[in-house]
């Protein structure tokens, strides 16, 4: 029996610069989940530890990050680790991170597969890697692993390991390395291990394709992440045991809040919180408002939030309402700013032409724009009016109201 851990999409260095002053920590934290899966590969007793590409974010990651990943391996000298190129960090060439002198003189246990090979692990064991040198291709990378399966003794457990899309109909671009669903018994493998997705997949070509998804979660809509494939091969032609390991340093949590349903919303908020209160230390959250609101209603809740969001990890806060004004607040604006009245008129009859009503709750009494007005409109931005939803007049209607509220107080 062969066991081993196969991961892939660590993309250490992520930036996160929407997190702005913590996106170090959220750094910090994918390195931590590194050092952390390979004690679970100690522990576990594993023959081969498996990057399936994309261990680091891109060609451009400081030195300083590839001597923490070198040191963290150096910590595991029991675990033998093989890194395979992806398409965030392609052996490209010589601007290549793995031309680095760090990683030329990794470890005697890291081994880099900047070519496509086959690396006999001993027992009968070959691993056959096909990396990435680019970051998009219509060629399936899978393919060069046929020609590898067939240079190895027969009889003898043979492992995959590429990086590349499954190419499902409608889910993969055709320029994104997409993988044949039997790929691994189109090259006779035992298994193929895959990156790319950042999601957990693990029932392709009869449980021989896996894909585990990234270690570490970096956005709040991926799911089934914060996992590891631990895999046994009980031999060749048998079919792998596969069991993912749950690895993740952080949790992250999306939450919704509706303006228009504000005490159920808050309510919902308040328990969701509460509940992630105990660990808050390691848990990313976001809270996006919606619905129209008032200068007052927005401070209200934004004082409200930065007080509940304050233990998080992580928070942010996202501000996606419509700023509500009433009637007579809008006439006094309108009265005191002419030149941001104007642009407000102008969009409601812009809207009115493209979509054929305005949505804002006062409108202007004028006609709509002609389509000579509007394209002279639009002629600056370059931006086709066939194109423009009422969700994209009620943006820009936000934008210019709070410039004039914020001119006003």
């Amino acid at each position: 029996m062969f066991r081993f851990i196969h991961s892939a999409d660590w993309q250490l260095g992520a930036r996160f610069a929407q997190f702005g002053a913590r996106a170090p920590a959220l750094r910090e934290a994918r390195l931590s989940t590194l050092r952390r899966t390979l004690g679970l590969a100690r522990q576990h007793a594993v023959d081969a530890f498996l990057v399936a590409g994309d261990l680091f974010e891109d060609n451009q990651v400081d030195n300083s990050l590839v001597t923490a990943v070198l040191d963290a391996f150096r910590a595991f000298p029991d675990v033998p680790v093989f890194l395979l190129p992806g398409n965030h960090d392609p052996a490209s060439g010589p601007d290549s991170l793995w031309e680095r002198p760090a990683l030329r003189a990794a470890p005697a246990h890291v081994k880099v597969l900047s070519t496509a090979q086959a690396v006999d692990l001993g027992g009968g064991v070959h691993l056959l890697a096909a990396p990435l040198h680019q970051k998009l291709s219509t060629l399936d990378p899978s393919l060069k692993l046929s020609d590898l399966a067939a240079s190895v003794p027969a009889g003898a457990l043979k492992i995959g390991l590429t990086h590349g899309a499954l190419a499902i109909e409608g889910k993969h671009q055709p320029n994104d390395f997409p993988i044949a669903l039997d790929a691994a018994s189109r090259a006779g493998l035992d298994y193929l291990g895959i990156g790319h997705w950042h999601s957990w997949i693990a029932e392709t070509d009869g449980g021989r394709i896996v894909m585990p998804g990234t270690p570490e979660p970096d956005r709040f809509d991926h799911e089934r992440c914060g996992l590891v494939a631990l895999v046994e091969l009980p031999g060749p032609g048998q079919p792998p045991r596969v069991e993912p390991l749950p690895v993740a340093t952080l949790a992250w949590e999306s939450l919704v809040f509706d303006v228009l349903a504000a005490e159920a919303a808050r309510a919902t908020i308040e328990q969701a919180l509460a509940a992630s209160l105990p660990r808050a230390d390691t848990t990313v959250v976001r809270v996006t408002l919606k619905g129209n609101a008032t200068p007052q209603t927005r401070r209200a809740l934004h004082a409200w939030l930065d007080t509940a969001l304050a233990p998080f990890f992580v928070a942010q806060r996202i501000d996606r309402t419509t700023l509500s004004l009433s009637a007579p607040e809008l006439f006094d604006l309108r009265h005191r700013h002419p030149l941001l009245a104007q642009v407000l008129s102008d969009i409601d009859r812009l809207e009115l032409l493209a979509t054929g009503a305005s949505s804002t709750d006062v409108a202007p009494a004028a006609a709509p724009l002609t389509l000579a007005e509007a394209q002279a409109l639009l002629a600056r931005s370059r931006t086709d009016l066939s194109t423009l939803k009422t969700e994209d007049f009620a943006l820009l209607r936000q934008v210019l109201l709070q410039a004039m509220q914020e001119v006003a107080s």
